[in-house]
């Protein structure tokens, strides 16, 4: 496969960016940096990267169809007027825990999904199995579809809906459900991808992940230097795109035919040059489809 991968956004994330979303209307790129409570807008026109800074852990920022935004601030999914600031909360989990929300993304009925992750002391040692995966549905009702999670992360769905795939970081397997778009439940789990132990240092721990228009899942990973396309269907790997820097975390596909993929990374504790950097890569031979945005 040939690419080109280059930073569109240098050394941006003062500590893990995460979470990119491409809002076709606006031609910007939404993205955060959940500890150092950073929401980013970036407008690919005028150039310039707006953010809101709050003193929460801000995992995730998605357009909402009545206007605004739906982001997550600790354990709190809130609405975001961004002109003001303002934030709203809709809904609260995990109360009396030291879990926080991570990742998150709406499917194709407008539900945005969204998971929590244990307390982590220090990277990557989460609270094991104390996390959950949620919905909050269109009337505002949380959900709850799994339990026992340790790191929440990337979600993904074929383009009929039939199938989800989402990550639990901390076993290094990326899960593979049948789903019912009507309902949101989940049945059939199966390990599509399990990491191999001796692997750890070189390829690290999944992270964020999104599909393309051939229903492949492209998966970050962070630690690993990498995103990998995987085939849904066997689990094996297709390909790989290999970037200048080892933490790799999310990824999203945008641009105006949709056919660039952006990538976040990290910065912690690490002094590359590119940490921290969004990358923009090109000639991938495959597109995605518009993400999904909240209708509650």
């Amino acid at each position: 496969m040939s690419y080109k991968v280059e930073t569109f956004i240098k050394n941006v994330a003062i500590n893990v960016g995460e979470g990119p979303h491409w809002d076709p209307e606006t031609q910007t790129l939404l993205y955060v940096d959940p500890k150092a409570g950073n929401l980013h807008r970036y407008n690919t026109l005028t150039k310039i990267d707006e953010m809101r800074h709050y003193d929460d852990n801000t995992s995730l920022i998605v357009p909402r169809k009545s206007g605004g935004y739906v982001i997550t601030d600790g354990l709190n999914i809130s609405h975001l007027d961004w002109e003001s600031g303002v934030r709203t909360v809709l809904a609260s989990v995990d109360q009396g825990t030291r879990n926080v929300f991570n990742d998150g993304k709406c499917d194709a009925s407008g539900r945005l999904w969204a998971g929590t992750m244990g307390y982590m002391e220090k990277p990557v040692f989460p609270e094991m199995e104390v996390a959950s995966l949620y919905t909050l549905e269109k009337d505002l009702k949380v959900n709850r579809h799994l339990d026992k999670i340790s790191l929440s992360n990337g979600l993904a769905w074929t383009h009929n809906n039939t199938k989800m795939f989402y990550v639990d970081s901390m076993p290094r397997e990326i899960w593979s459900f049948d789903f019912d778009l009507e309902t949101g439940n989940m049945t059939n789990k199966q390990v599509l991808v399990k990491c191999p132990k001796d692997t750890i240092k070189t390829l690290g721990y999944p992270d964020g992940m999104t599909s393309d228009v051939d229903d492949k899942i492209w998966c970050a990973f962070y630690e690993g230097s990498c995103v990998i396309r995987y085939d849904p269907e066997t689990g094996q790997e297709i390909s790989r795109i290999n970037f200048p820097t080892r933490q790799i975390t999310s990824c999203c596909w945008g641009g105006k035919n949709f056919d660039e993929l952006y990538v976040t990374s990290g910065h912690v504790n690490i002094t590359d040059d590119q940490a921290g950097s969004v990358f923009r890569v090109t000639d991938l031979g495959t597109k995605g489809r518009p993400a999904d945005v909240f209708l509650g």
